[in-house]
């Protein structure tokens, strides 16, 4: 159960560093420690589907294989050596996990086609049109049950919670199932939707989760539901007062996100530095738990590409780092 002044540190691995590895990061806990980190948070780190694969490494989120590593961030003794490292400073670990779909050529699509969702006859997506990924049919009691053990395998090991991408459009029976087999001690946030994505899919009948039906099993939600409005009034496509009331309806322990890896590095919207430390003050003296995407920290600007090796250039700036450090402190000393 979370308390609500957590601090969550986002992970893409294969872009943290110029190695990519589960090792370079274990060489950064103590630094990560140090700056208040509460939870460390892995993108998806299972092998990656090659049919239709965007990119030159692909998407993490085009899964083929749920019980598996990608080769070229470690092993599974390094994974748990990080699992260990990070308990051992105190901090606890999260993975992503994408229950939603897989990639095309998954290693269940032979052995459990039933597990898929199926359009006109063939293997497709519910929404959209994303060519390296399928939809898995979640309403499917013997998916659930092939899910669920992918839970188990992970928790197992050592991992204290779970990131589930797209949240809404996974059954809440599924959620349901996932507490009463793990109990309030594991993580769960959820990646929810807004509400332009929830009016397409009314427009489209494709059932989905409401905030209120997830705060049932989720310790958090993203903050998606006015996210969204928070960019625009950045750009100066609304009004502050029109923001404000998006932000003021907000309900529920959210995860404070100005950027992570869909969207765009705030420092690359919000040019000046005091202007940026002063949107970090007012979306963080908020409810909800503060998020830092790698790199969010020192105010990087270039967002890695998901589909490529693209590391963070790191650079410090003592400024914003500093400031967030004290920011940090801040939260960690309010109760909900």
């Amino acid at each position: 159960m979370l308390k609500g002044n957590e601090i969550i540190y986002q992970i893409f691995v294969r872009n943290y560093s110029k190695e990519g590895t589960f090792a370079e990061i274990i060489k950064d806990l103590s630094r990560l420690k140090d700056l208040g980190i509460d939870i460390i948070y892995l993108l998806p780190i299972h092998e990656i589907g090659v049919m239709e694969r965007k990119g030159t490494y692909g998407s993490p989120y085009a899964i083929k294989d749920y019980f598996s590593i990608s080769k070229d961030l470690g092993d599974l003794i390094l994974f748990k050596e990080l699992i260990k490292q990070v308990h051992n400073n105190g901090m606890k670990i999260i993975m992503d996990m994408v229950f939603n779909h897989t990639s095309p050529d998954n290693v269940i699509i032979d052995t459990h086609p039933e597990y898929y969702f199926y359009k006109n006859g063939k293997r497709s997506n519910r929404v959209g049109d994303w060519t390296d990924i399928i939809d898995l049919d979640n309403f499917n009691p013997d998916t659930q049950k092939y899910l669920m053990s992918v839970l188990e395998y992970w928790t197992n090991l050592g991992i204290d919670g779970y990131r589930f991408d797209v949240a809404s459009v996974i059954p809440l029976s599924f959620f349901k199932s996932v507490r009463e087999r793990f109990g309030e001690s594991l993580i769960l946030i959820g990646e929810n939707i807004d509400q332009g994505f929830m009016e397409y899919l009314d427009s489209v009948n494709v059932p989905y989760c409401t905030d209120d039906e997830l705060y049932k099993y989720f310790d958090a939600l993203y903050n998606y539901n006015w996210m969204g409005e928070y960019i625009l009034y950045l750009r100066g496509k609304i009004s502050y007062d029109d923001f404000l009331k998006s932000i003021n309806t907000s309900k529920g322990l959210r995860v404070l996100c100005m950027e992570n890896h869909d969207n765009d590095r705030i420092a690359n919207i919000i040019k000046d530095e005091d202007k940026l430390i002063e949107e970090y003050k007012f979306i963080n003296n908020r409810k909800g738990l503060m998020f830092l995407y790698m790199g969010q920290e020192y105010g990087i600007k270039h967002k890695p590409d998901l589909f490529s090796k693209d590391p963070v250039i790191w650079k410090r700036n003592d400024k914003i780092y500093e400031f967030i450090k004290l920011l940090i402190k801040d939260k960690k000393s309010l109760k909900y």
